[in-house]
């Protein structure tokens, strides 16, 4: 527990500090996504759903957007994404990837649909352009983060 409320306050310090610096033509990866994907192959689905959940209501409070969006959205995420790797072997490099980028898009599709629902009709074809680049920023950012450790240990070997 003592784990999972320092990295989400790491988590949205690093969202509301870092990210300006390492955005690339105004996309910025989704670390809180990113959070939801690192802690839930860890637990059972049922806790990964609570996580995800705490994770979305943060990200809601600290974005000013409506609020339970992210909550609901992440913890679906949380869910499967626990299911999936207690059902599947997630402990390949590419098969990590690919459940990051699938995860992410996945994320922002449903933001997206459930804005569309409730607000009204939304353009697609524009959101697809914000969400694409965004969902492959955030995978691509965290499959890095997944790499750094065996980086770090092939870089101290070498030296």
């Amino acid at each position: 527990m003592r784990l999972f409320v320092v990295c989400l306050l790491a988590c949205a310090s690093a969202q509301a500090a870092l990210l300006g610096a390492i955005s690339v033509g105004g996309v910025r990866p989704d670390l809180f996504v990113l959070l939801v994907f690192f802690l839930s192959p860890r637990v059972s689905p049922e806790v990964a759903t609570l996580q995800g959940f705490v994770i979305g209501l943060c990200q809601d409070a600290l974005s000013g957007g409506p609020l339970g969006l992210r909550a609901f959205t992440y913890t679906f995420l949380g869910f499967v994404t626990a299911w999936l790797s207690h059902d599947l072997y997630t402990e390949k490099p590419l098969a990590q990837f690919w459940l990051l980028l699938a995860g992410a898009a996945g994320a922002s599709l449903l933001a997206f649909s459930l804005l569309a629902f409730f607000v009204g009709l939304l353009p697609l074809v524009p959101a697809l352009g914000l969400i694409a680049p965004e969902a492959v920023y955030t995978a691509v950012v965290g499959f890095l983060l997944l790499r750094l450790p065996q980086v770090r240990a092939a870089f101290v070997r070498a030296i």
